[in-house]
């Protein structure tokens, strides 16, 4: 089982991080994770040329055609980000907007009829809880995997990052832990 990261923190050890350890320890097999702030290849933003509505690939050829493979190859997807200003982060959308070649599969007539892959959210909010604190990053996600045809297994938010860290918050660890064993069982299932 391999499972794939787009990880959208600049802190190596913050709470998003702490969550994704957590869960890829629980899950087990292979992972990689693309780390949205050091990549090893510049990604440039999609420049809405269309190249795809028309074409299995995007025009511009840069680190994204690695991760286009990278996503074909593997079982999961985890999307993990905090949250700024209710979105995700800017550094994480550039690559999520180059994911256009998937959306635009349904133009084209070849996008999948069934789901391939399984796929997870992971977010984190500095304030304490409140209504649709999380809507903005749920949106881009949840949206991101119906239109690459991943079946969307769940997702894990904490808020209140400021003050208390995932260790202090064992309810969220719990949903982690249990996160984590939907995606087990899926992959067994096949």
């Amino acid at each position: 089982m391999k499972t794939l990261v787009l990880f959208g923190s600049p802190r190596k050890k913050g709470h998003t991080k702490e969550m994704l350890d957590l869960l890829l320890k629980n899950i087990g097999g292979e992972y990689e994770i693309i780390d949205a702030y050091n990549l090893k290849e510049e990604i440039k933003p999609c420049n809405d040329c269309r190249y795809c509505w028309k074409n299995n690939g995007c025009s511009i050829k840069d680190g994204m055609q690695d991760i286009y493979k990278k996503i074909e190859e593997c079982d999961n997807i985890v999307l993990a980000s905090p949250i700024y200003f209710f979105s995700i982060t800017g550094k994480l959308k550039v690559i999520i907007d180059r994911f256009q070649p998937y959306w635009a599969s349904l133009l084209r007539g070849d996008s999948p009829k069934e789901y391939r892959k399984t796929g997870c959210i992971l977010m984190v909010g500095g304030a304490k809880a409140f209504e649709n604190q999380f809507l903005g990053g749920e949106l881009v996600f949840k949206r991101l995997l119906e239109d690459m045809k991943i079946k969307f297994v769940g997702e894990v938010t904490m808020s209140n990052s400021d003050r208390k860290s995932l260790e202090q918050q064992p309810e969220v660890k719990k949903q982690i832990l249990d996160l984590a064993s939907r995606i087990v069982e899926l992959n067994k299932m096949g």
